[in-house]
């Protein structure tokens, strides 16, 4: 059977879900055409299909060996190598494409996403300076350079794309979204009746539905008007829940799980490979997103020893590797299931080795994924010279922000209050076990006291990281950019003044008020 046939059929087989036959169809391809990349990546997306999360990679590795030219394969490569959380190998698959000869703004736009998502926000304002050269009215691209300068802190700029991308295409919700973020909105200048007279227009329980929702309720809550604003979130939550329901007997089953394998002896198991040398030390910035895990991060990142390595699945990618197994977010059960037969110190040696270029020769680099903290007892295992700063922030503050939050696929808890509160309160006891189970390998950072007195806390803080003290810790005002959704409030200093934003809302948060009664008190012990 000749290669043609063979592909036809693997499309097919591949069409029909069938994908251990497409599979071996796709490779059937590749014996009789070797650097066939479409069936490498083709056969890719099969292997992950069959859970075998190693196999997929290697054949997008292979891929990217072939140096594919065209545009189709260069970007379904990129698309690919941004799955399996390989930056390095993104960079590389664009150095060899010949995109500035690219035509197609959609091609350029795409690229740009994901190479912005790898931290590439400097490379990515090139792909898309040239999509608004190739066409000045593709939506798609003013909206994401918009983003690109929010993440910049060029507030301005910003909003002149979001508001170019929506005089171009106004359904636009996410541009909306992102404009509702910007600054603070008045009286005098808001969106909210241009917004309300579009949702008709936006068809209902769609993922535009649900941003222009959060974008009403985030600027109805600045004009105070807050019925309006509750109506726009319950609205938004009860669509985006639909849209991406939370598996609530997997997540207790994956924190179960946690606290059974990872004990004492498990956690110490590391320090037999305590004496390896190592390219950098890694800080662990975790806690409950929303918590000021990024303004942590960012005033850690003013050290001249420190990098700031942002947002980034680099640990998790490793568990994936180790188990063979792709979950949505950091971890899910079945990953706790495969995780007891992992070697940590390979594990760690190969983290270690793919973030090497990130810390750029700094004696630290941070990893600020605030869900990491499913990852501890791994982590501890398998870097043992890594330290971890805890973020903890009121119960009802964090909790509420999640709430209002529009997140991607990940943190499908947070649109509902309930389970919400069943969250939190097993990130808890999960902390509380972290502590129990390796004492003095995990700073808790109190969100109230950081704010109040930067100074006194990020003392604390270096000299945990083993870092002399530095002033520069201590401020805001350095470039570049935060690719977070706490990127609008990391420009202008840190706020010492905010209020409970849902004390509005008291009589709307039964559940979550009673359910976090326990929690209340943030200085408490984790």
């Amino acid at each position: 059977m000749n290669a043609a046939t063979l592909w036809q059929r693997a499309e097919t087989y591949a069409r029909q879900g069938q994908w251990a036959a497409a599979l071996g169809a796709y490779d059937g391809v590749l014996e009789h055409d070797p650097g066939h990349v479409m069936a490498m990546l083709r056969a890719s997306r099969m292997a992950l299909s069959l859970g075998r999360y190693r196999d997929a990679r290697e054949y997008a590795v292979r891929a990217l060996a072939a140096r594919p030219q065209g545009d189709e394969a260069v970007l379904n490569l990129a698309r690919a190598l941004r799955l399996f959380n390989e930056p390095a190998l993104l960079m590389e698959c664009l150095a060899h494409s010949r995109w500035q000869e690219r035509k197609s703004a959609a091609w350029l736009t795409e690229v740009a996403m994901l190479v912005s998502t790898s931290g590439e926000n400097e490379l990515a304002m090139q792909l898309l300076d040239l999509a608004v050269r190739r066409d000045a009215r593709h939506a798609p691209a003013r909206y994401f350079r918009g983003v690109v300068y929010m993440f910049f802190g060029q507030m301005e700029q910003a909003e002149q794309e979001l508001e170019q991308c929506i005089a171009i295409l106004p359904t636009y919700a996410q541009a909306h979204w992102v404009l509702s973020r910007l600054r603070r909105q008045t009286p005098e200048h808001n969106h909210v009746a241009r917004m309300k007279a579009l949702i008709p227009r936006v068809p209902s329980g769609s993922e535009s539905r649900v941003y222009l929702a959060y974008a009403v309720h985030n600027e109805s809550h600045d004009l105070g008007a807050f019925e309006d604003a509750w109506q726009a979130l319950d609205h938004a939550c009860r669509t985006k829940r639909q849209l991406t329901p939370h598996d609530g007997s997997d997540a207790r089953r994956m924190f179960e799980g946690l606290m059974t394998l990872c004990d004492t002896g498990f956690v110490q198991a590391g320090q037999a490979h305590a004496g390896e040398a190592t390219p950098y030390r890694p800080v662990f910035v975790v806690g409950m997103h929303r918590s000021g895990s990024t303004l942590l991060e960012q005033l850690l990142g003013g050290h001249p020893d420190v990098t700031d390595g942002g947002e980034t699945y680099s640990f998790a990618s490793q568990m994936r590797y180790f188990a063979d197994h792709r979950n949505k977010g950091v971890l899910d059960a079945e990953l706790v299931r495969r995780a007891d037969g992992i070697d940590y110190a390979a594990l760690g040696r190969r983290f270690l080795e793919h973030t090497a270029a990130r810390a750029k020769g700094r004696a630290v680099l941070t990893e600020k994924l605030p869900s990491n903290f499913l990852n501890l007892g791994f982590i501890a295992r398998a870097l043992p010279h890594a330290r971890i700063l805890h973020m903890v922030r009121d119960p009802i503050d964090t909790c509420f922000s999640n709430l209002r939050t529009m997140f991607s696929d990940v943190n499908t808890f947070s649109y509902d209050q309930r389970e919400l509160v069943e969250w939190y309160g097993q990130y808890r006891s999960l902390m509380a076990h972290w502590h129990s189970v390796m004492p003095g390998r995990i700073l808790d950072v109190h969100y109230d006291a950081l704010v109040a007195d930067p100074e006194g806390v990020m003392r604390q803080v270096l000299d945990f990281c083993g870092l002399t003290w530095d002033a520069a810790a201590t401020t805001l005002d350095r470039p570049g950019a935060v690719a977070t959704a706490s990127s609008p409030q990391m420009r202008g200093g840190i706020i010492k003044d905010r209020k409970a934003a849902w004390a509005p809302y008291a009589d709307k948060l039964g559940p979550l008020l009673e359910g976090l009664a326990p929690w209340r008190d943030p200085q408490s012990s984790t």
